[in-house]
């Protein structure tokens, strides 16, 4: 079931984050044409990927695959305008686990009817160049996991908990956000190859090297160490979590 895996992890992370602005994110919690729009954006994504695997069973993927997100979709709405998502969080951990749940069981639908995933363009390319197909796709979505979907889970998980700072620059705060956003990144990238590789012991240096940047902080302010250490510990989590694709 890998191949069903790996099609609709990537139509998921790529229609659900990649190819979503935050313009429309918010659109389609106070319009349902937002949601409707988003929709149709997720299965453009779902059929430019189904040509690359090109069969009449994955454009019928496609669709469904499309169609079982905007339904999803389509009931957060609903359960936002009553109001029953207390914050941010609740509302993106909720509806990202829907998702997967989603993901889960066209997967297990897709397997059972033996939808055909022609693979013969993708075994070309992988040939010529001389590498295994499954795994480096299984690198390009854990990578892409490990920027855009993970820094905006780390975000809406610490909101409730960031210090209140003094500084009101809205410049400066957000050429720290974007910074802080690349370092995350990056260090999530390095930690994945450290543990790819087997380099266990070398996760120290990097966890090490992001804190002496703001060690007098972590030092003089008790609250914005906390925050520090729990946004840490949760980009490590995405990290272990993402390893297990690899």
């Amino acid at each position: 079931m890998t191949k069903y895996y790996l099609y609709l992890g990537f139509a998921h992370i790529l229609g659900d984050f990649y190819f979503q602005t935050e313009k429309l994110a918010t659109e389609k919690e106070k319009k349902y044409t937002g949601v409707l729009k988003h929709s149709v954006e997720y299965l453009l994504v779902s059929l430019a990927l189904a040509l690359l695997v090109p069969h009449p069973d994955m454009i019928i993927a496609a669709f469904l695959t499309a169609l079982a997100h905007a339904i999803i979709d389509s009931l957060k709405y609903i359960l936002i305008r009553k109001r029953v998502f207390k914050n941010s969080w609740n509302t993106f951990w909720i509806d990202q686990v829907a998702h997967l749940i989603s993901i889960l069981l066209m997967a297990f639908f897709m397997f059972r009817y033996n939808f055909v995933v022609n693979t013969k363009i993708l075994d070309a390319v992988s040939g010529y160049y001389s590498f295994s197909l499954d795994s480096v796709l299984r690198w390009i979505l854990v990578l892409l996991i490990l920027h855009k979907p993970s820094n905006i889970l780390i975000q809406k998980f610490l909101a409730e908990y960031k210090p209140i700072g003094a500084g009101t620059d809205m410049n400066a705060i957000i050429a720290t956000k974007n910074a802080g956003i690349m370092i995350g990144t990056i260090e999530r990238i390095i930690m994945i190859i450290l543990i790819a590789i087997g380099q266990y012991s070398a996760l120290g240096l990097v966890l090490t090297a992001k804190s002496i940047t703001r060690y007098n902080k972590i030092v003089n302010e008790k609250d914005f160490a906390e925050y520090y250490l729990l946004g840490t510990l949760l980009s490590f989590l995405c990290v272990l979590l993402a390893s297990v694709l690899i």
